[in-house]
């Protein structure tokens, strides 16, 4: 497909680490979101992917999914399924939502703690010629290939919530800051970054400004998506995500027909015939 990244629409799942990743994927959802945990990084050398505290919420071994949880073997599993396919699929964007802070301590240039530990996890498991990172993004003038160009690709985003119950501190928010200031001078520039509409604090406005992806209502999405083409940005919602309380951010009356936009829908429904028809995917 000839048509930009930033232009496309994908079906994303929220939290997909909860069902089999790779039935997902073999549907054609292109967008999937694991939560990573730093707590126990220093012992295990690695992050852990879930939500809950009692891991209640991961399909451990289910369907193809790692039996642990660890990053590494949630990462190598999209290679896996990559590589069975001969990596003739649209790009596989990875929202990476950081529930705990993730700035080195120190950081020290030998430090492998945070920052430094995620872009090597990422990059010792899938390695250059997986990833599409925000360096190419760089070298290529920050303007996305088409979806055919970048087919067979794997692109990571950093997202967080602003604290509160969905995280375990406000954390995220400097750390996605920190990790974009470097990015924007080529030091740790392997994944992208997203502002968050509930962003909040110092220079909040800088993240806004600079990230190459927003998480935002479908309606704000809608409001900037073409000054958003133009700044060669991609845009994530939360579309029907979950049925309770103040979590119903849109419904799927609110569609491509009726002049809504975004890039990347996130829902737990992504298997439903309501959202097959809401949007134009690309797989």
């Amino acid at each position: 497909m000839d048509r930009p990244y930033n232009e496309t629409c994908f079906k994303t799942s929220h939290n997909s680490y909860s069902i089999s990743v790779r039935k997902q994927l073999d549907a054609g959802v292109r967008g999937l979101e694991y939560d990573i945990h730093a707590n126990q990084i220093l012992e295990l050398g690695d992050f852990e992917v879930y939500h809950l505290p009692d891991y209640a919420d991961v399909a451990l071994g289910i369907d193809g999914n790692p039996k642990d949880l660890l990053l590494t073997n949630w990462l190598n599993l999209l290679k896996e399924w990559s590589d069975e396919r001969n990596r003739e699929h649209a790009p596989i964007t990875l929202f990476i939502e950081l529930k705990d802070s993730i700035i080195d301590e120190n950081y020290e240039l030998d430090e492998l703690y945070g920052i430094r530990m995620l872009n090597k996890i990422i990059l010792d498991t899938l390695g250059p010629d997986y990833l599409y990172q925000y360096s190419d993004f760089h070298k290529n003038g920050f303007q996305w290939l088409s979806v055919n160009d970048l087919k067979g690709k794997i692109i990571i985003v950093l997202t967080s919530y602003w604290g509160g119950y969905w995280a375990s501190n406000e954390g995220g928010f400097e750390s996605r800051k920190k990790y974009l200031q470097d990015a924007l001078e080529s030091k740790n520039d392997v994944c992208f970054v997203a502002w968050i509409e509930d962003d909040k604090g110092e220079n909040v406005q800088f993240v806004k400004d600079n990230s190459t992806f927003w998480k935002c209502s479908l309606e704000y999405s809608t409001e900037h998506f073409e000054e958003n083409n133009i700044a060669q940005r991609a845009t994530r919602v939360d579309y029907n995500k979950i049925g309770h309380e103040k979590h119903i951010k849109t419904n799927y009356k609110q569609n491509f027909a009726s002049g809504y936009r975004a890039n990347f829908l996130s829902t737990d429904y992504w298997y439903s015939k309501k959202y097959e028809k809401s949007f134009p995917w690309v797989d």
